[in-house]
């Protein structure tokens, strides 16, 4: 049942091994979809690791999709520098990996808020970060996060690509690429 749209940066093979580096190190199947979305959730987890821009009713898709593609994308560098975590829906918690301030990322984000806005994604106060995993059960969200700080180092991801994706589960709209 897709009841939304969302605008993500993903990220090729080399790149997403970065964060499989540390994801692969826990034992059980992590989630990234939020509670409250009426889905079965690992069934839904089909969205790979991104960073989100924006999300949009699944209504305003044809909108949506005319508009983005009018903007130019960048070729971005973006620094994962901490796992922290937040609350999430349904007093759940999400663990993620931080992004590092991207003046970069900021920028699209606002370009695309102007012409599309969706104040969830408000560039004023939104958090960039790449979900690792959602729980309700917040003892087993800190033994995630301690796995994976026992020999985390900040690092660097780079993409291209930023994606359309229909959800819960994903389904790709469009693809789109930078031009540098």
């Amino acid at each position: 049942m897709n009841e939304r749209i969302t605008f993500v940066l993903t990220f090729d093979d080399r790149n997403t091994q970065k964060i499989n580096f540390y994801t692969n190190k826990i034992n059980e199947k992590l989630c990234k979809v939020p509670f409250g979305k009426n889905v079965d959730r690992t069934k839904a987890d089909t969205l790979p690791y991104h960073i989100t821009l924006s999300a949009w009713n699944i209504e305003e898709k044809s909108k949506v999709f005319d508009t983005l593609s009018q903007i130019e994308f960048p070729k971005l560098k973006v620094n994962i520098n901490d796992v922290q975590i937040m609350n999430g829906k349904e007093n759940s918690y999400v663990l993620y990996f931080s992004v590092q301030k991207n003046e970069k990322l900021k920028l699209l984000q606002s370009q695309i808020y102007q012409v599309l806005p969706s104040e969830r994604y408000n560039p004023k106060d939104y958090n960039f970060h790449i979900t690792i995993h959602i729980d309700k059960d917040y003892n087993k969200i800190i033994s995630i996060k301690e796995k994976i700080l026992q020999d985390f180092k900040p690092f660097e991801i780079e993409t291209n690509t930023f994606n359309l994706y229909e959800i819960y589960p994903a389904k790709l709209i469009q693809e789109f690429k930078s031009h540098e």
